[in-house]
């Protein structure tokens, strides 16, 4: 199966799943009314009006000169931005907005781990023990998340992961959630260096709950509530970690995340297929709507290309279209009328 011509999605850069609906329409079918929009994606005109007030104010929509025999306002044509001018805009406006959050996010996270992080050398024997040095941790981790049963917490202050780290631990991670470890993922908005996208969707797709904040008191990992991991050094990641046993020091850093997980919140910036798919599907499907090609698909899921195809090809049957835009279209219409659920986290097994 060929690969369609990409129609860009804004979602990535903020913009709402209904304007990146709107504006996918009017990019491929060319200048519409709001009514001839609101009938062909099932959108009430409120809704459409609302999203090419979005698109308008991005730069992305204008209307087309209105002739003199037009009188309500839905009877106006509406015409779409070229996408490589509109994907300009939107990543120079992303690029100031990320360097003053950046900046913000080193002042706020200036900060000195609580006492019974930087305490820990301090401890009786056997309550800690040092993990010297990267490999010997990244050994422990896999060690620990093997073992688990029921609960993986994860608080990460680090805005970017490299597609090294991920890969190492995306197998693990995929265990885990096909073992029906509940995983708690607690982050700080992403910098530009980021490449975790791929690997994230996934596994959100799979079912790891993810929640940001702007700034969290530093690197842990918490397994089942009974071992915790946190840096030797948190300025020297290459220091390796404490590995922490005692029930007491354990608990406290427990409830450190939950506080913090309370505070925090989904992101929100992505669109998210209808609920009934697979997630396999729903996440073929998000990062194809984010411009991923299939073969960059295959190589980041470790899938083939002819899995992607026949995915697509079901679904397309399932929906009686006949190519992915139609299918994009009608996946985005859906999508649209779903009201947003806030994920809570849930006890462990056996609470």
């Amino acid at each position: 199966m060929l690969e369609s011509p990409v129609v860009p999605s804004l979602l990535k850069w903020g913009v709402s799943p209904h304007a990146d609906l709107v504006y996918r329409t009017l990019i491929t079918f060319g200048p519409w009314s709001v009514e001839h929009i609101s009938r062909s994606l099932e959108m009430k005109p409120r809704l459409v009006r609302s999203a090419l007030d979005e698109l308008i104010a991005l730069g992305a929509a204008a209307p087309v000169h209105r002739s003199s025999h037009e009188r309500a306002e839905d009877d106006r044509v509406w015409s779409s931005r070229e996408p490589a001018q509109v994907v300009s805009l939107l990543q120079d406006r992303h690029h100031h907005t990320a360097l003053a959050r950046h900046r913000l996010r080193q002042r706020l996270t200036r900060m000195t781990y609580p006492d019974i992080i930087t305490d820990l050398a301090r401890l009786p024997a056997g309550a800690a023990r040092p993990l010297d040095g990267l490999t010997r941790t990244v050994d422990r981790l896999m060690e620990l998340a093997a073992a688990e049963r029921h609960e993986h917490m994860g608080m990460n202050p680090e805005p970017a992961f490299s597609s090294s780290a991920l890969k190492t631990a995306a197998p693990a991670e995929r265990k885990m959630l096909a073992r029906g470890i509940s995983i708690l993922s607690l982050g700080v908005p992403a910098s530009t260096e980021d490449e975790s996208e791929v690997h994230d969707t996934e596994l959100r797709f799979h079912g790891m709950q993810y929640r940001e904040l702007p700034q969290v008191p530093g690197k842990m990992i918490i397994f089942d509530r009974t071992t915790a991991l946190v840096p030797q050094n948190p300025s020297d990641r290459t220091r390796g970690m404490w590995e922490v046993v005692a029930p007491g020091i354990v608990a406290e850093l427990t409830a450190l995340f939950l506080q913090q997980w309370a505070r925090a919140r989904d992101p929100g910036r992505d669109w998210s297929p209808p609920a009934h798919l697979t997630p396999r599907e729903s996440t073929i499907l998000a990062l194809l709507a984010r411009g991923y090609t299939d073969t960059a698909l295959a190589a980041r899921l470790d899938i083939s290309m002819r899995t992607i195809a026949y995915t697509l090809s079901a679904l397309m049957d399932r929906y009686h279209v006949s190519n992915r835009f139609q299918l994009g279209l009608r996946l985005g219409a859906e999508a649209a009328r779903q009201a947003p659920a806030e994920e809570t986290p849930h006890k462990p097994k056996g609470e």
